[in-house]
């Protein structure tokens, strides 16, 4: 046979790390979520104190949290915290991975939920040796029309266009400008690397130290998995998530970063246009987060519309948690507003508007079957 054998020595013992501020129930969730797929380690670095939530994750024998105060900074970088939270997921990642003794490490954020057709270490088993990093495509979450979203994890999950179909205006229209391979966020994924060599992580791949620049690092996109990409957990959290970015420059950000067309950077700068009316951030939402009941079938076709479930309660109930975990959109937006005193003032306009909003669509629907 021409296959090449397996790597005898394989070992499949895996971890997951992430830099989060985050409401307390997402961060449970996630925690929850990746303990039982099977993750050895769950490395949590928070980017600020939260007793409540550092008190239940310490119940959780294999999370270990970190949680990073201005003396953490100063002895991991010998300066002060750093402005931009990517660098600060960058260097919490490379700690990690410098301390980590499992097999593989994943770098995901707190929004990132791994959904696995096999268990997750039967596929890294399987990799050769010669593999240093794995990719995991992502799923972009979308809500659907007529289904007003109840719990945080609700939903559809929007496949990124393959690179060779261009922008694809014909199937996007005037939405095209906020889309990159027609998703909201990133249509490229996020990885597992293999642990014990020169590498140091990224926000999507790692690379070699500079020391080592001329080994070879190889990586390939895995089959049987995919990162499910909660871009904002609620149509309110996603419409606050820009507004900050907005208030903070965020949109000169993503344009040096990317071209200075960056489809992250336009719903930046649209949204800021919104900031003091909420229904108009409602609509945009809604034209950008939301598919149309009617297009549902022929997007399922086209696989850019895909069905995946998963079930955080049950993970979180699992770990003795659940009773003081709550997972419904209206709680995790009422998180959201307590350390935020603009968000505090917006939310009860927010929620005149979504009961109008979902009103009149109950209304319509009934109008309809009659």
């Amino acid at each position: 046979m021409f296959y090449a054998p397996a790597d005898d020595d394989a070992r499949s013992d895996w971890g997951v790390v992430c830099t989060c501020r985050e409401p307390t129930q997402l961060v449970v969730a996630w925690a929850a979520h990746y303990v039982a797929l099977g993750a050895a380690e769950v490395r949590i670095f928070l980017d600020q104190p939260q007793p409540q939530l550092e008190s239940l994750l310490a119940e959780i024998p294999q999370v270990i949290v970190t949680v990073c105060t201005h003396k953490y900074w100063r002895q991991t970088l010998n300066k002060p915290r750093p402005d931009i939270v990517e660098y600060r997921q960058l260097v919490n990642a490379f700690e990690a991975y410098k301390d980590t003794k499992l097999s593989w490490l994943a770098h995901f954020d707190a929004d990132e939920f791994l959904h696995s057709d096999v268990p997750i270490r039967d596929i890294l088993l399987a990799q050769p040796r010669e593999i240093d990093f794995l990719v995991v495509e992502p799923r972009e979450r979308a809500f659907v029309e007529g289904q007003p979203q109840e719990g945080l994890f609700d939903g559809v999950f929007r496949q990124p266009t393959p690179p060779n179909w261009g922008q694809a205006p014909f199937l996007f229209g005037k939405a095209m400008r906020f889309l990159r391979q027609g998703v909201l966020g990133y249509p490229h994924g996020k990885s597992f690397m293999r642990t014990g060599q020169p590498m140091v992580p990224g926000i999507h791949t790692p690379r070699r130290p500079a020391s080592h620049r001329r080994l070879k690092l190889r990586g390939w996109a895995v089959q049987r998995m995919r990162l499910l990409h909660f871009d904002g957990l609620t149509a309110f959290h996603w419409s606050s998530k820009l507004l900050r970015a907005a208030a903070t420059g965020g949109h000169h950000q993503f344009t040096k970063k990317a071209a200075r067309d960056s489809h992250r950077a336009k719903q930046i700068v649209h949204m800021r246009k919104l900031e003091n009316s909420p229904k108009h951030a409602w609509n945009m939402h809604q034209m950008l987060k939301v598919v149309p009941a009617d297009h549902l079938a022929r997007l399922r076709t086209l696989a850019l519309v895909e069905d995946y479930s998963i079930d955080p309660r049950r993970d979180i109930d699992a770990l003795g948690l659940g009773g003081s975990i709550d997972l419904s959109r209206a709680a995790f937006d009422k998180a959201l507003t307590l350390d935020n005193e603009d968000l505090a003032r917006w939310l009860p306009e927010w929620e005149r508007v979504t009961r109008a909003v979902n009103s009149a669509g109950s209304a319509q629907g009934k109008r309809s079957t009659r």
